[in-house]
């Protein structure tokens, strides 16, 4: 709920109407609520990011070796009326015969009354540093789409009667910029990003109140080490830094059985625990699932976060052979 609501920041003036000022002040929080997941360019933080590195650094982009498509659905504090629902498709390749690979990501984020689109284009850079190393330096570009449908709330002035505030729709389109490098070879990956540069701002008409997009930094590493002929283990971390704000961590340890079945927990700072599986079903296919117990107060009013993820990934040509994928 913190990173939620902490995600923009608001200040406020004083003003006699009332109702003008419930209008600004839900609209405000609608707004900050949704940007965990979303992006206008927040990047969705899901919790099987070391399965797709595209949802929080571009330089990710081609890094698969091949045609890649990814989606995920989650569903955060089932039973809790107005939860947050995301869900999101993303897509990247390396260009042939070429260091440069380009992506593509579309999200749909909902929470409340409050819902989100947004569309934005990757392209990283690749550049050799060893026989299965290379550093990448990406960028993104896109545009978010917000509306809160404020007259689905029911909200009364103080005789009881419906407030006439809440009797439309409010949206606004925001542009986003994001840049991100990233280290990768076989068995670790190194990335740092910062998926909005742009401090967009929302401001309504009347100035009562005022809602600014903090830049989010991120940092991300992981490895893979071989504990038997047949088992490995891959730790990952996740670091996160909202400008003038809060600090947060993931951390993440998956085990792999065969080269075929991904094991997990995950602990993220001040908000959950989470287990999740992964199954490689094929070299090019394979389904996730995570379910995620809050450690906040909010685990008294809700039944936990379902998220389900499905990775696609295809041959260029038929020659190919693909090599294990450990992120």
């Amino acid at each position: 709920m913190n990173e939620r609501m902490k995600l923009f920041t608001f200040s406020s003036k004083k003003t006699s109407k009332i109702s003008r000022a419930c209008h600004c002040l839900v609209l405000a929080i609608s707004f900050s609520l949704l940007t965990l997941t979303g992006y206008a360019q927040q990047n969705p933080l899901f919790s099987q990011y070391m399965f797709n590195g595209l949802v929080i650094n571009p330089a990710y982009t081609g890094s698969n070796e091949a045609l890649s498509l990814t989606t995920t659905s989650r569903a955060q504090w089932t039973g809790l009326n107005g939860a947050p629902r995301t869900a999101v498709i993303s897509i990247h390749s390396p260009i042939k015969l070429s260091r440069s690979a380009v992506g593509g990501v579309m999200v749909g984020d909902h929470i409340g009354v409050t819902s989100q689109y947004t569309a934005y284009g990757t392209y990283a850079y690749r550049i050799p540093v060893s026989e299965h190393g290379k550093i990448s330096v990406g960028a993104q570009a896109g545009v978010s789409y917000y509306r809160s449908n404020l007259n689905d709330l029911t909200i009364v002035t103080p005789d009881g009667q419906p407030d006439p505030a809440f009797a439309q729709s409010v949206s606004k389109y925001l542009p986003g910029l994001g840049l991100g490098v990233y280290y990768y070879n076989r068995r670790s990956y190194l990335g740092l990003s910062v998926p909005q540069v742009i401090n967009n701002q929302w401001e309504d008409q009347d100035a009562i109140s005022k809602s600014r997009q903090a830049r989010q930094f991120l940092l991300s590493a992981g490895h893979v080490f071989d504990l038997g002929p047949n088992i490995k283990l891959k730790p990952n971390v996740l670091l996160k830094w909202v400008e003038e704000d809060a600090f947060q961590f993931d951390l993440n340890a998956n085990i792999l059985l065969h080269e075929l079945v991904w094991f997990g927990v995950s602990y993220r700072m001040n908000d959950s625990f989470d287990g999740l599986i992964q199954w490689n079903i094929t070299p090019q296919f394979s389904l996730g699932y995570s379910y995620g117990y809050p450690t906040s107060e909010l685990s008294a009013t809700q039944y936990g976060t379902h998220e389900v993820t499905l990775n696609l990934r295809v041959k260029h040509s038929r020659h190919i052979v693909f090599s294990p994928r450990y992120f």
